[in-house]
């Protein structure tokens, strides 16, 4: 049950990080907050050493970047990124 709960807020993370990234619609304090869930639920799982969550902790700290120093990162590495946490969320919900 939690697990699903935590795909779909990958999901929610990824499609906020694309739509603010591309078009603005999303408050910065919301996207950021998404951000920082998933470099907290990334921190606590990479204790593991899970690849996955270490990649959720880049993510995160890729887009907290993005959104602190108001840095516009290509469109590939937002894609990237998004589809990452669209599939990971995806599979949780499996």
């Amino acid at each position: 049950m939690i697990g699903k709960v935590l795909g779909i807020a990958d999901i929610i993370t990824a499609m906020l990080f694309i739509c603010h990234n591309n078009f603005g619609w999303f408050p910065v304090g919301l996207v950021m907050g998404f951000a920082f869930y998933l470099l907290i639920k990334g921190g606590l799982f990479s204790l593991s050493l899970d690849i996955a969550s270490i990649i959720d902790v880049i993510c995160a700290l890729a887009m907290l970047c993005s959104l602190y120093y108001n840095i516009i990162f290509p469109g590939m590495v937002v894609t990237i990124i998004g589809i990452y946490l669209i599939l990971k969320g995806l599979m949780s919900l499996m």
